[in-house]
C-alpha cells in the first residue's frame, strides 16, 4: 500500500516539473509555435508546403537570336515556412540561423521535413552560382537567397517582323515535387528588371511573373513560375544601317532609266544587284534558318527581283535600238519611269506592311 502511494507521489511530482519546463520563459514561445502548427505536417497532400518565388533579372550578358537564347545574371529569392525547422533562439544566442545551402540540405533532411528542391526549365548552361544562402528563422521561416548567371533558351523568338518585331523572354522556375506536395505563389515585389541591365541592342520592358502548372520531373503536374518580359530593337540602327542605304540604292535604279545609254544602265544595275546579294548575306549571318520570311528578307527579295528585272529590260530596250526600234524603246522607257517602276515599288512596300506588320 505504502508503494503505490510513494509511486503514485513521484509521478504526481515529475509530471509538473515537466509543465514548468515547457512554460519556462526561454522556450514558451518557440514550443507554443510547435504545437499549433505541427499538428499536420507541411509538405504533404493534406498540406502542401506554401512557398514564393522572387526572380529578378539584374543584367542581360547576351542576346543570341540566331541561337534563340540569351544570357542572364538573375537573383532568385525562395521562401517558406515550416514548423519542423523551428528551434529556441535561446540555443544559438540570436533569432536567424545562417546556413550554406548544402549544410542546410543535410540539416533538414535530419528532420520530419522536405527542401523545397527547384530546376530552372529552360536552362541551356551550367548555373555559376556567384553566392548563395539559406536564412533560418526561428519559427521555421527559411529564405533562401541565390545569385548566378546561366545561358536561357529563348523558343518563342518570332522573326516574322524583323527587324520590327517584339520577343518574349522567360525566366522558368519548375517545382521538383508534384502540385500536391509543393505549392508556388509568387513574390510580385521581388521580382523583375534591374535598372541597369546593360543590353544596348533592345529595350526590355514589360516584366511580369505568371505561374501555371506543367508536367515536372516526377512525370506529375508540378508547380511553375516564369518572369516574363518583351523586348524589342531600337530602330535607329536598322533605319541608318540597312534602309537608308535601301532608299539610296532603289533611287540609283531610278535614275539610271535618265541615261540614254542602255549599256552604262546595265553596268550600274548590275553594281546594284551584287550590292542586294551582299545585304542578304549579312542579313541572314544574324538570324537562324528560317522556314519562313521575314519583313526584311521580304524586302530585300523583291529588290533584288526589280534590280534582276532592271537589267532585263535595259537589255531589250538595248536590242529594239539596234534593231532600229528606237521610237518604242523610248516610248516604253517613258512609261516605266514615270508608272512601273515607281508604283510598283509602293505596291511592293505596301504589301509587306500589310502582311508582316499589321497582321
Amino acid at each position: 500500500m505504502l508503494r503505490h502511494i510513494f509511486f503514485r507521489l513521484c509521478l504526481l511530482i515529475g509530471l509538473v516539473a515537466l509543465i514548468g519546463l515547457s512554460l519556462s520563459p526561454n522556450t514558451a514561445q518557440a514550443q507554443g509555435l510547435l504545437r499549433s502548427d505541427m499538428g499536420v505536417a507541411v509538405g504533404t497532400p493534406e498540406k502542401p508546403l506554401e512557398v514564393a518565388i522572387g526572380i529578378q533579372i539584374d543584367q542581360i550578358s547576351f542576346v543570341d537570336q540566331k541561337s534563340e537564347n540569351y544570357g542572364a545574371v538573375a537573383t532568385i529569392r525562395v521562401k517558406w515556412t515550416d514548423p519542423a525547422l523551428a528551434f529556441d533562439p535561446e540555443d544559438i544566442g540570436r533569432e536567424t540561423r545562417i546556413i550554406k545551402p548544402e549544410a542546410f540540405v543535410d540539416y533538414a533532411t535530419k528532420l520530419p521535413t522536405i527542401v523545397p528542391a527547384f530546376v530552372i526549365e529552360n536552362q541551356q548552361s551550367n548555373r555559376w552560382i556567384h553566392q548563395s544562402i539559406v536564412a533560418v528563422h526561428y519559427s521555421g521561416e527559411v529564405t533562401y537567397l541565390e545569385k548566378s548567371s546561366l545561358t536561357l533558351q529563348a523558343p518563342y523568338f518570332n522573326f516574322r517582323k524583323y527587324p520590327f518585331d517584339q520577343q518574349q523572354f522567360y525566366f522558368e522556375i519548375v517545382s521538383v515535387y508534384p502540385s500536391d506536395i509543393v505549392h508556388y505563389t509568387v513574390l510580385e515585389e521581388q521580382s523583375g528588371l534591374g535598372p541597369l541591365l546593360g543590353e544596348e541592342e533592345w529595350v526590355l520592358e514589360n516584366a511580369v511573373m505568371e505561374q501555371s502548372t506543367v508536367i515536372g520531373m516526377s512525370g506529375l503536374e508540378s508547380e511553375k513560375v516564369a518572369l516574363a518580359f518583351q523586348g524589342h530593337r531600337h530602330i535607329m540602327y536598322y533605319a541608318i544601317r540597312i534602309f537608308m542605304p535601301m532608299m539610296v540604292l532603289i533611287t540609283v535604279s531610278w535614275a539610271l532609266f535618265f541615261l540614254d545609254e542602255y549599256r552604262k544602265r546595265i553596268e550600274i544595275a548590275g553594281a546594284n544587284l551584287l550590292v542586294f546579294v551582299a545585304f542578304n548575306w549579312v542579313i541572314s549571318d544574324d538570324l537562324p534558318k528560317l522556314g519562313y520570311l521575314t519583313f526584311l528578307d521580304f524586302m530585300l527579295q523583291w529588290m533584288f527581283v526589280v534590280t534582276g528585272a532592271i537589267i532585263v529590260f535595259n537589255v531589250l530596250l538595248r536590242r529594239m535600238k539596234v534593231a532600229g526600234r528606237e521610237a518604242a524603246a523610248r516610248k516604253w522607257d517613258n512609261y516605266v519611269i514615270k508608272w512601273i517602276y515607281p508604283l510598283g515599288y509602293l505596291a511592293i512596300v505596301g504589301f509587306a506592311v500589310t502582311n508582316f506588320l499589321i497582321v
